[in-house]
């Protein structure tokens, strides 16, 4: 059932792909930078926290520090809203859904496609800070794009998850809130995973967290960094389970959103 109204979505995006453009693009049109500020977080964020982060740290080369936080704050902030945004992803569109007209696959795509052009409008100083570190690999480009289709299939796969969930409890995304926060400081976004023995706790932590994973499928390969051999096999047993496990809520829980709404 999940795959089949993929499917259809798929090749009816109209809804899903402009509508979540239109999300984007009317949220800033009266402001004078318009989608520029877009690039305030980024920019703030890299050279802003980065850089003071960098500079509590001597003998740390910025460059690098700064294009390690730089792929890893944008992929994170695109998961970060994804699994935040996915709780309330059919409640936002209630009356659509009381219609009928349109299948929950489409909302699905729709979230996820406005926080992915929030990630593709964030590029150029993404590269610019990754491009400035002499570790940038541009042989890596390929495998960092498959990366980060395996982001987009598990964040698919959990925005499911989560919206069913948060139809049918609407104070998931309270805790969802909650829970990135952690999950943030248990993903090595502003620090190296090497810092973190393989045998204490938080590098327990680290290692059983699906965020340090995915983000490292993205910014690993751009920046020769070596990645865990558990990686490789975490990442697909990651996907097929969330896949599974999408397919099954779906096929038992999507008649009734619209009774929960």
């Amino acid at each position: 059932m999940l795959l089949n109204h993929l499917i259809q979505s798929l090749r009816q995006p109209d809804h899903w792909l402009y509508g979540s453009w239109l999300d984007t693009a009317i949220r800033y049109r009266r402001m004078r930078l318009g989608l520029l500020w877009l690039l305030v977080p980024t920019a703030v964020y890299i050279w802003g926290i980065g850089g003071f982060l960098a500079s509590m740290q001597p003998g740390l080369d910025a460059s690098r520090f700064l294009a390690h936080v730089a792929l890893g704050f944008a992929v994170f902030r695109m998961v970060s809203a994804v699994m935040t945004d996915s709780t309330s992803v059919f409640s936002g569109f209630q009356y659509f859904i009381y219609d009928g007209h349109l299948r929950l696959t489409d909302y699905i795509l729709r979230n996820l496609a406005r926080s992915f052009y929030y990630f593709l409008l964030s590029l150029p100083l993404v590269l610019a800070a990754a491009i400035a570190s002499p570790d940038f690999t541009p042989g890596g480009l390929p495998l960092a794009t498959l990366g980060l289709a395996v982001v987009l299939v598990n964040l698919f796969s959990f925005s499911v998850l989560l919206g069913l969930a948060g139809a049918r409890y609407p104070d998931l995304g309270e805790l969802m809130g909650s829970v990135m926060m952690a999950a943030f400081l248990v993903t090595p976004v502003v620090w190296y995973p090497a810092a973190v023995p393989a045998d204490s706790t938080a590098g327990l932590l680290m290692r059983a967290n699906p965020f340090h994973h995915l983000l490292v499928a993205v910014r690993a390969p751009l920046l020769g960094e070596t990645i865990d051999p558990a990686s490789w096999l975490y990442l697909p047993i990651l996907t097929v389970a969330g896949l599974a496990a999408a397919a099954l809520a779906y096929r038992g829980c999507a008649r009734r959103v619209a009774a929960w709404l």
